[in-house]
């Protein structure tokens, strides 16, 4: 496979190619011949033994998905048979939001499979969540390779604002990773799909929700849209330079509103460089309507990213010429 071939036009001429610039982003060399909404039971192997995360609805399993194509390692949710059929519906819905998304920076679901249990088919990221990643390779993940993913997340979510969609539950937890240098978002369960004039979606309960993630308008009018997404981007970016770190650390829900409504931010991560920190506070703007949107967050991601990969490679340059 051409590890090199370009997902994105634009990268320019005189610079390295970097890692998210190559079609390895996609395992499934076209997603198409894999991607069936219904998966027949005898396709799946489950490998019963390996848990890849757990909750209310049931549990995350590893598995192998057999195609005429070849077989895949896959990650298959599996709804508990005494869920009720609400659950259901919910992992129905998921279903039906992850099928029509196509992104390399976004977990790819590949079908359904209606069996013992309801059974949702995902592409695999076997890194696992960036949070556990980061906090168990502190010695070996650079700044550098933490801006290259987050850099990934900015362009999965400027895909899911240009399809309308809202994530709602945007955390360093659920950006998955395939490796080191290839990040996917994951997770549509609180996705909603907003209609073409609609920005916002309003939530009629508050639920059990992730508050230290949440814009000021989520918790204040249970408003979400594109906007809310970009103050949790700014959560997740913090959480990633800061390899793995709890946000607002002991603070209660109630304690953090109070901290947030008083015009306070969580301070640069000891790591961050300071135009990422920049970035950070951006996204933490308390107007949604004076935040920034994920096209302009996205441009300022690429814009850092395209600046170190360029100084590192000039640097190395110059090491290289240097006489010995």
């Amino acid at each position: 496979m051409d590890t090199h071939r370009h997902l994105e036009k634009d990268v320019p001429k005189n610079r390295e190619v970097l890692p998210m610039d190559s079609s390895v982003f996609n395992p499934y060399h076209n997603p198409n011949e894999v991607r069936k909404f219904n998966i027949q039971r005898s396709q799946l192997l489950i490998d019963d033994e390996v848990e890849l995360g757990s909750g209310n609805f049931g549990c995350v399993k590893k598995g192998t998905l057999k195609t005429d194509s070849g077989q895949y390692d896959v990650a298959i949710k599996v709804l508990k048979s005494d869920n009720e059929k609400l659950v259901q519906e919910e992992m129905m819905r998921e279903a039906e939001i992850m099928h029509q998304l196509s992104n390399p920076f976004i977990v790819r679901m590949l079908g359904l499979c209606k069996a013992e249990s309801l059974m949702l088919v995902m592409e695999m990221a076997s890194a696992g969540p960036l949070n556990k990643f980061l906090s168990n390779n502190k010695d070996t993940v650079t700044v550098e390779d933490i801006v290259n993913l987050m850099h990934q997340v900015s362009m999965g979510m400027k895909y899911l604002e240009e399809k309308n969609f809202v994530h709602r539950d945007l955390a360093a937890r659920n950006v998955l990773l395939v490796d080191q240098q290839y990040a996917k978002i994951s997770d549509f369960g609180l996705s909603k799909a907003l209609g073409a004039d609609d920005n916002y979606y309003k939530a009629r309960t508050a639920g059990k929700w992730p508050l230290k993630w949440y814009a000021p308008e989520c918790i204040n009018f249970h408003k979400f849209s594109s906007k809310s997404d970009v103050w949790s981007f700014g959560i997740t970016m913090w959480e990633a330079f800061s390899y793995g770190g709890k946000p607002y650390k002991k603070m209660k829900g109630p304690e953090v509103i109070r901290f947030i409504d008083s015009g306070n931010r969580m301070e640069c991560p000891p790591a961050c460089p300071e135009r990422m920190y920049a970035v950070m506070k951006e996204c933490w703007t308390y107007k949604h309507e004076d935040r920034p949107d994920f096209k302009k967050v996205s441009e300022s991601m690429q814009s850092y990213h395209y600046s170190i990969s360029n100084k590192a490679k000039l640097e190395g340059a110059a090491a290289a010429a240097e006489p010995i």
